[in-house]
């Protein structure tokens, strides 16, 4: 977990040159003119100022917008991550407040995504051949045939990375990447050792500290009395433990209204349309569906498949409710209830949610994920479609396709013994509105919507997606698969997207590369070193200097004033333009006897 954590925030930091993080500065750059590799990108001397080459992992101001706009435009399903939109600053263009957990979902998820449009295509693919093996060793399944393959596909990663970034890169934290795969195969997946549950336990230990002059004290006393109160609870009737409520779990698993409750009345098409999806996925009307194919196949001998599916689909209904009826009445045993009530068909007025849990997802309309700040609206659906190559096929066949869509009406319809939820949605059309690029990316085009006459689903089936935009391309969004609440009684779902897909190596990347992919040619917007000075002050007042601070493409402050306040032995500093209004804070530690460091 802090491997991933330090890799993460060595690759975020060095590609948005955020201070304290990046691995590139003036050091770095005389190293590699120490060790002779490189040279192209040592500083340069400008007047005053030290200039820093842009390398080939060096970002320019419009794709480091770039790469922000994308993560702070990012909604995730509930629970699936914190709100990643509050962890991106548009004015500073970087990453802020980054918890261990969101590190694990950026690194996995969206960084591939967000550096799609930037970066040159060797750098990219090199990163994001990393995150790749993060997202294949972080899985909860790993088939341990694989594992000798991702050892030694980290490994060529690991030197691909070597051959852009600087050496000062290359810590500890990135060498344990390469022993990753070896604990694997001791210690099994790594989900079963993660740090997540003990520091959330942390964190509740510490909300038990009241004294805080004697902390351990408290966490003692308030664990033995919340232990003797959940052991007495065994003994009460009608009282549950402490901890997470049993109901809620199989309430969201089995169904449970959220937002909204109104009554709305449903037009004879949208009925029947429901109607006949729910009887073609009910195990009892299964026999009576290919009964009633037979019986058009018997009356016409001559017609096709196709025809017979279409014939099918139109008067089914009826005859279904005729046929059940006229046997419930000659021999009322032969039918069941839930048969009888499927036979009769639902009334025409309907509830109609805003927000509803199933399946351990939470759903939401559009309507209701415009006003939030999640989505929860995306969601997708294996059905089984007939093809055919032409209309004049006679003989189209069967199989089973995943459509996804955007969902726009929750209704539950009443069939006066039992209640079905049903989620309408709006679906993308299979043959050009979804396809699978060469980096391996599902993309959707959610302007091409298809299947009109076809948009009920029952929400049982539902299965929940979530689309980020592609950076790439304005008209496709990428498809990622949402998290799934673990039900004890099920046991663990897991992740939906659980399957490892190697990251597979181009037959260009065994291509020597030149001394031009190590500068960024396409642009000249390179950094500013900052220089060093010592300033020895006593007292407070404005202290002229000049000094040179890098800005991340804007000039460079210069002969500027710096206010100094001597306080118990440490100075605060703020960089004045003009001296008017603070532009810039840099944090100094300093005493009094050596004076500040800048």
């Amino acid at each position: 977990m802090h491997i991933e954590k330090n890799v993460f925030e060595s690759v975020i930091g060095t590609l948005l040159n955020i201070q304290g993080n990046s691995k590139d500065g003036l050091k770095a750059r005389k190293d590699l003119i120490a060790m002779g590799i490189r040279t192209e990108l040592g500083p340069l001397k400008k007047g005053k100022r030290t200039y820093l080459p842009p390398a080939a992992y060096t970002l320019s101001r419009k794709e480091k917008k770039t790469l922000c706009k994308f993560l702070s435009e990012v909604k995730v399903p509930e629970g699936y991550s914190s709100d990643i939109r509050r962890l991106v600053s548009m004015k500073d263009l970087k990453l802020k407040s980054l918890k261990t957990h969101d590190c694990h979902v950026i690194m996995e998820h969206f960084l591939p995504i967000g550096i799609r449009s930037i970066l040159p295509e060797k750098v990219r693919s090199s990163i994001t051949k990393l995150c790749s093996f993060f997202k294949s060793i972080c899985s909860k399944v790993i088939n341990p045939a694989i594992l000798p393959m991702l050892q030694k596909e980290i490994v060529i990663t690991l030197c691909e990375l070597e051959m852009f970034f600087p050496p000062s890169f290359f810590d500890i934290m990135v060498h344990l990447v390469v022993h990753l795969v070896k604990e694997t195969q001791l210690c099994g997946p790594a989900y079963m050792r993660r740090m997540y549950p003990v520091e959330r336990y942390m964190k509740i230990l510490k909300g038990y500290v009241k004294n805080r002059s004697r902390p351990e004290g408290c966490m003692v006393e308030r664990y033995i009395v919340e232990e003797a109160i959940k052991f007495c609870t065994e003994y009460l009737s009608n009282v549950q433990s402490i901890g997470l409520p049993k109901s809620q779990l199989v309430e969201k698993k089995e169904g449970k209204n959220l937002i909204g409750n109104k009554i709305v009345a449903v037009s004879r098409v949208e009925r029947d349309q429901v109607h006949l999806y729910v009887l073609h996925n009910e195990n009892e009307v299964e026999p009576y569906v290919e009964i009633h194919k037979d019986v058009l196949r018997g009356l016409n001998p001559n017609r096709n498949e196709n025809w017979i599916v279409r014939e099918h689909n139109r008067c089914f209904i009826p005859w279904f409710k005729d046929h059940i009826y006229s046997k419930y009445y000659s021999d009322p045993a032969s039918i069941t209830e839930r048969l009888r009530c499927l036979a009769y068909g639902p009334s025409f007025h309907v509830f109609s949610y805003s927000a509803y849990a199933i399946n351990g997802y939470t759903f939401y309309t559009k309507e209701q994920d415009d006003k939030s700040t999640m989505q929860n609206s995306g969601v997708t659906v294996v059905a089984e479609a007939m093809h055919i190559s032409s209309v004049k096929d006679l003989n189209p066949k069967f199989a089973n396709l995943s459509y996804f869509g955007v969902i726009e009406r929750i209704w539950v319809f009443d069939y006066e013994k039992f209640q079905i939820p049903i989620f309408g949605c709006k679906w993308v059309e299979n043959n050009n509105g979804i396809r699978m690029d060469k980096s391996g990316f599902l993309q959707v085009d959610l302007n091409r919507v298809g299947y009109k006459d076809e948009s009920f689903i029952l929400a049982s089936q539902a299965r929940q997606v979530f689309y980020v935009n592609d950076p790439k391309s304005t008209k496709w969004s990428i498809v990622l698969f949402s998290n799934k609440v673990i039900d004890e009684n099920t046991g663990d779902q897991g992740d939906i997207d659980v399957e490892i897909e190697s990251f597979t190596r181009n037959d260009q990347d065994e291509n020597i590369i030149s001394n031009d992919s190590y500068i960024r040619n396409d642009y000249n917007e390179g950094k500013m070193a900052i220089m060093k000075s010592i300033i020895r002050a006593r007292g407070k007042g404005y202290l002229k200097v000049s000094i040179d601070i890098c800005l991340d493409g804007d000039v460079p402050l210069s002969s500027s004033l710096i206010r100094v306040d001597d306080d118990a032995g440490y100075l605060k500093v703020s960089l004045y333009d003009n001296g008017t209004c603070p532009s810039k804070q840099i944090s100094i530690l300093s005493s009094k006897d050596k004076g500040p460091k800048i």
